[in-house]
């Protein structure tokens, strides 16, 4: 088993613990209670809802040693948004499980209500941008939700209350109610944390801005000049940034370095995909002074067999551009089929860069396609070009629906699931 999956294999064994320990050290049916077997049903349920939430605030913590057991901080984000969307879906269970009666409303009740639609109000919004009917429909600012995401340890609190203020069945027991106590202070142990004393604890690097390069018209590269010690990095990490002096660029935001670790300065390549990095891309002027967090991620071509495959999809280019950088002018060990794929000429980064390290590097293959022309970039038109990918190790970054596409592709085509590699650069 890689150690990569063991976090998730981790919150998984969790969830089946809190089952196994209900069905097996639960409470005993004394006949007092006409639902007997639907009120145990849903307080597992909702118990193993409060289990994911703890799991969801415990990821958000950023500890660096969790990441080689996801893969990386932004798989561990996905884990953290997948728990909570596994919660949410619980959630509705066990509110149907145990259906609101006027005539027995317990002092928890209301407390389960606004924890409830609070969790929904969360999940809901981070979502949106993803599913286009809800996206336009709650344009919601990057800086807003990131403040209104800080809420979920607030609901889960709550959540918390409710479940011992109901008359709970859990009450009666001993080993599950435990369980449940420490789920509970594990998951307030890492919302205090993340919320309150990680920032204290970090020591974020401090850069200058020293120059802001327009390379289209939605996309800047920014080279930044360290004051101090110069932050160590692996090639296609990514790092939290955000600039003082300005309200809005003084919210951490994560990218991936697309200089290469040799280098004297930090450059970033920045896209305005969002509201966040419109604004970045208007008002980020030279001078300007940066902290800089991190590395984070693994997202690193080195670690994986010698044939590969590349796929970078718009400014997904970025990790694959600072690995590019990397070679320092050596031949690279790898056979490298590199395919980078924008909508239109117009939008493309960094060509002679790229064309300039196929011809220097023999093993080294660039493909460059535009999709208004050669249309979109398939998992069967890869392998026409490159062979067969069965043996490969493939790397891709870019937009979501390229990165699924491809997914579904190279499965039917036979790519073994631990030989495919995103970096996930959409957190929200």
């Amino acid at each position: 088993m890689q150690k990569k999956y063991t976090g998730n294999i981790v919150i998984a064994a969790l969830v089946i613990a809190n089952i196994a320990l209900w069905l097996s050290l639960g409470p005993a049916n004394d006949g007092s209670r006409a639902s007997f077997t639907r009120q145990v049903a849903g307080e597992i349920i909702g118990s193993t809802a409060l289990v994911l939430i703890a799991c969801a605030l415990f990821l958000s913590t950023r500890l660096r040693f969790l990441e080689p057991y996801f893969g990386g901080l932004d798989q561990m984000y996905q884990s953290h948004k997948q728990a909570a969307m596994l919660a949410i879906f619980l959630l509705f269970g066990h509110f149907f499980a145990l259906p609101l009666n006027a005539s027995q409303v317990k002092p928890g009740t209301p407390l389960g209500v606004i924890a409830f639609l609070g969790l929904l109000a969360l999940v809901l919004l981070t979502i949106a941008p993803r599913i286009p009917v809800i996206g336009r429909l709650t344009r919601f600012a990057y800086h807003k939700w990131r403040q209104s995401h800080r809420l979920i340890g607030v609901f889960f609190v709550v959540g918390f209350a409710h479940a011992m203020l109901v008359d709970p069945l859990v009450r009666r027991t001993s080993v599950p109610f435990w369980f449940l106590v420490a789920v509970f202070v594990v998951g307030t142990a890492s919302y205090v944390y993340a919320m309150f004393i990680s920032r204290f604890l970090r020591k974020p690097q401090t850069y200058t801005a020293e120059a802001v390069r327009k390379l289209n018209g939605i996309t800047v590269e920014v080279t930044l000049s360290a004051q101090g010690q110069p932050l160590a990095f692996t090639a296609g990490q990514f790092v939290f940034v955000h600039f003082e002096g300005d309200a809005v660029l003084a919210e951490p935001h994560p990218f991936t370095v697309s200089s290469a670790p040799h280098e004297e300065h930090l450059r970033l390549a920045i896209k305005a995909s969002g509201d966040w990095t419109q604004y970045l891309v208007d008002h980020l002027k030279p001078g300007m002074r940066a902290r800089v967090d991190g590395a984070f991620g693994m997202f690193n071509y080195k670690t994986g067999r010698k044939q590969q495959v590349w796929i970078a999809g718009g400014i997904g280019l970025t990790p694959f551009l600072s690995w590019i950088r990397d070679f320092k002018g050596q031949l690279p060990d790898h056979e490298i089929d590199f395919y980078y794929t924008v909508r239109a000429a117009d939008e493309a980064l960094f060509v002679d860069e790229i064309e300039g390290a196929a011809t220097q590097h023999r093993n080294f293959r660039a493909h460059i396609s535009y999709s208004n022309k050669d249309g979109h970039l398939s998992a069967d038109g890869i392998v026409a070009s490159s062979g067969p990918v069965a043996d490969k190790e493939i790397y891709v970054c870019g937009p979501i629906a390229m990165t699924n596409a491809l997914q579904k592709g190279f499965a039917k085509l036979g790519l073994p699931v631990g030989h495919l590699h995103f970096e996930e650069f959409n957190f929200r």
